[in-house]
């Protein structure tokens, strides 16, 4: 039975109130207590999850490639194929703070392939690998892409530095909603930089992705290999803190709307609790 003396108002408005926050149906119902434990405790648990997972942990779906093909570089006509991701199952119960992966993933279905228009200037830190014919070199540094042509400064493993302009005839950009924080980019036909001699005529790395462009977007089987090496184990105790924070939402939850699972009138007396004086009348 409910405990008659928690007055839960709308049943139905507190649980919807726990579900968006933890511990806002409580707060609604007057019971304060229980909605600042449940408040912190589940919010402390899932961003420690976000930070340890270097705020990744949290998507609703993967995609793949029937060809293997890397789903961020696929053209428009062949999209992806997605698959529910099951820790999202308990991670929506965190409410609100989850709920951006449903909005992510409706961006994502709509947003086409990889682009070979570059829509406005790109200037950022890169990270990738200079290509000719026979030889490549990794390389990393800056990078500032506008019109047909740009600027690159980096230095290749070995310590030599170098900076300098070039042009290109075609380029090639990784999806604008995708689950990584880095973007393919790929130029072909570059003239223009010149490595002690190497004059590469092709360019492939990333670059910065905005992060609204892949805060709990879906991502990839590439994308989460990277994770598994990045972070190894880390990445998969942050998903796990944010499973079980979904999971303790969803009891509070429960808690809003039908009070705790053991109410008062529920208890059975003690077999050494002396009887009332009106059931020994009654004996």
């Amino acid at each position: 039975m409910r405990d008659p003396r928690i007055n839960f108002r709308s049943r139905e408005l507190a649980a919807v109130l726990a579900f968006l926050i933890p511990g806002a149906g409580h707060y609604y119902q007057g019971r304060r207590v229980k909605a600042g434990i449940f408040f912190s405790g589940i919010v402390t648990l899932f961003f420690a999850g976000m930070v340890l997972g270097h705020w990744q942990p949290v998507y609703s779906q993967t995609a793949f490639s029937a060809d293997r093909s890397l789903v961020e570089m696929l053209p428009a006509e062949k999209p992806p194929t997605t698959r529910f991701s099951i820790g999202y199952g308990a991670q929506v119960f965190n409410g609100l703070v989850a709920l951006p992966a449903l909005i992510q993933q409706a961006r994502f279905s709509a947003g086409g392939g990889n682009s070979k228009v570059l829509q406005e200037e790109i200037d950022s830190d890169f990270i990738g690998v200079l290509r000719d014919n026979s030889q490549a070199v990794p390389v990393s540094g800056r990078i500032t892409v506008r019109g047909d042509g740009g600027t690159l400064t980096g230095v290749t493993p070995d310590g030599f530095e170098f900076s300098g302009e070039f042009r290109y005839v075609s380029i090639r950009l990784g999806r604008e909603v995708y689950g990584s924080p880095r973007k393919a980019i790929a130029l072909s036909q570059l003239s223009g930089i010149d490595i002690e001699g190497f004059r590469p005529t092709n360019l492939n790395g990333s670059v910065e992705r905005s992060f609204l462009n892949w805060y709990q977007v879906p991502r990839d089987n590439a994308e989460l290999d990277r994770l598994h090496v990045t972070l190894s184990h880390q990445f998969d105790i942050a998903c796990v803190f944010t499973w079980i924070a979904g999971l303790l939402n969803l009891m509070a939850i429960w808690d809003a709307y039908d009070g705790p699972a053991y109410g008062y009138g529920d208890e059975s007396p003690d077999d050494d609790e002396e009887p009332e004086s009106g059931d020994r009348e009654a004996d």
